[in-house]
């Protein structure tokens, strides 16, 4: 149990204790100007191939967006053995590394990806993974940020040392992919391949045990994604993916548990075997004077008062810290989960996600593959949280006739709201409403504006 608790650990990164060993890296954090973009020129390390990738970032209120553009990127299938995907970090100088997400690539065509983070000081790298949402970097590196030319940027150097070494446990089948090309299969996309070996790491932790639900959510959704082509493996093969990222985390969560029990039954079973030599010696003892025994006696009243106050003022501590921890990580799976097509705000009514009118095409409610990948990553945070309540709020801009804005902005609702209850999420919890255009956020006379206005509001109520 402790060697696969170590194992999915050094996998998902997912708690302080998960890494094994840590290698180290030299970055350069950036600290970037308000509203203004800045090139940021990507490097490959000597495990990269020979791809040629180019940087954007712009900051401004409260947010970096990151566009990366690439070319003749193969994907880290080449890596062989675990190794599937590729994740991009930004990385501050206090040694936090945040997962902006991964790269959707087919090692032919060009792409370009986009990227946000609240982080203004940040070093950008890009690792192979075994799967696009592990919660931390391994010490697999094949690309990293450099230094922009733009004199009006702030530079760092820092030694990052959270590069967890996978080796003993994710296997690889070389160490570089320099100079090596991809070609694609016919029958099976990149987001299958993925999603197969995904499952694959379910069963050699046989997360089957820990997380029935999300597991066979997985290994069906998989097979689905197998017996279809073209878009519908894709988005069957992305929604696997999301489900065996939720199991892999609840399998972790749940080792950890059995551990800690283990560890207080042994704990347990030493304090009696104390018990019992106390009592063999108190027995050896009992011709002592009535008068010490009296002392003793109070004594022991005494311990056991300020023992109970330990107790209490450990568990109001632990109380406090869990509250400050639950919020913190809400916070930190939120910003994670919604991506470049979604802004995360926190308010009197709770936690708002706002989805961009360009999760939708012009004047329709259908959802876009991108937003129903944001969708997905979003519902698959609300599973782990099943008493949210959830209010979703269509908005327009003042463009149009308002009977219908009106009509679509609920539409819209309808659309996200059928979206994150097919994904499992209690449509109970949910209501959605339709304003058109009678909450804007911003002036409905510049473009920007009406973008702006032209959103969906997914609001987390606060208890």
């Amino acid at each position: 149990m402790c060697r696969k608790l170590l194992m999915l650990f050094s996998v998902m990164v997912m708690l302080g204790g998960g890494v094994v060993t840590a290698a180290e890296v030299g970055l350069t954090s950036v600290l970037y100007p308000e509203n203004k973009q800045v090139k940021l020129p990507i490097s490959g390390t000597q495990r990269a191939p020979a791809a040629n990738i180019s940087g954007t970032v712009r900051f401004g209120s409260g947010q970096s967006s990151i566009t990366l553009d690439y070319k003749q990127l193969p994907p880290a299938v080449l890596f062989g053995g675990d190794i599937v995907s590729y994740t991009v970090w930004a990385v501050s100088p206090d040694g936090v590394a945040e997962n902006l997400g991964g790269i959707a690539n087919d090692g032919v065509e060009k792409g370009k990806m986009q990227y946000s983070t609240p982080k203004r000081d940040f070093a950008m790298i890009i690792t192979a993974e075994p799967i696009a949402t592990v919660r931390g970097p391994g010490a697999l590196v094949v690309f990293f940020s450099g230094t922009p030319s733009d004199k009006n940027v702030t530079l760092k150097a820092f030694t990052y040392g959270g590069l967890a070494e996978r080796e003993e446990y994710i296997s690889s089948d070389r160490e570089s992919i320099a100079g090596m090309t991809y070609t694609p299969e016919k029958k099976r996309s990149l987001p299958l391949i993925q999603a197969e070996k995904a499952v694959e790491l379910l069963d050699r932790f046989e997360a089957g045990n820990y997380d029935r639900k999300n597991y066979d959510g997985a290994v069906a959704t998989l097979a689905e994604a197998q017996g279809v082509k073209g878009g519908k493996q894709v988005d069957a093969a992305q929604r696997s993916l999301v489900m065996a990222g939720q199991a892999l985390s609840q399998t972790a969560r749940m080792m950890e548990a059995e551990a800690e029990a283990a560890k207080q039954a042994r704990t347990a079973a030493e304090k009696q075997a104390l018990i019992g030599e106390g009592a063999v010696l108190a027995a050896e003892l009992g011709a002592t004077s009535e008068k010490l025994a009296q002392t003793e006696s109070r004594l022991a009243r005494t311990e056991s008062e300020l023992e109970t106050t330990r107790v209490q003022l450990k568990r109001a501590n632990a109380q406090a810290s869990s509250l400050t921890a639950q919020r913190m990580a809400m916070k930190e799976q939120l910003e994670a989960a919604v991506g470049q097509m979604a802004t995360y705000s926190e308010t009197d009514r709770g936690y708002v996600v706002s989805l961009s009118g360009t999760a939708f095409a012009s004047g329709k409610s259908e959802l876009t593959t991108d937003a129903k990948y944001v969708l997905a990553k979003l519902a698959g945070l609300l599973l782990t949280k099943p008493k949210v309540t959830l209010i979703l709020e269509g908005h327009t801009d003042s463009t149009g006739e308002e009977e219908f804005n009106r009509k679509l902005s609920l539409d819209r609702a309808n659309a996200v709201e059928m979206f994150i209850s097919e994904m499992g999420v209690d449509s109970a919890s949910m209501n959605a409403e339709g304003f058109g255009p009678d909450r804007p956020i911003a002036p409905n006379d510049t473009i920007g504006g009406r973008a702006k206005n032209r959103r969906v509001d997914i609001v987390l109520l606060k208890k």
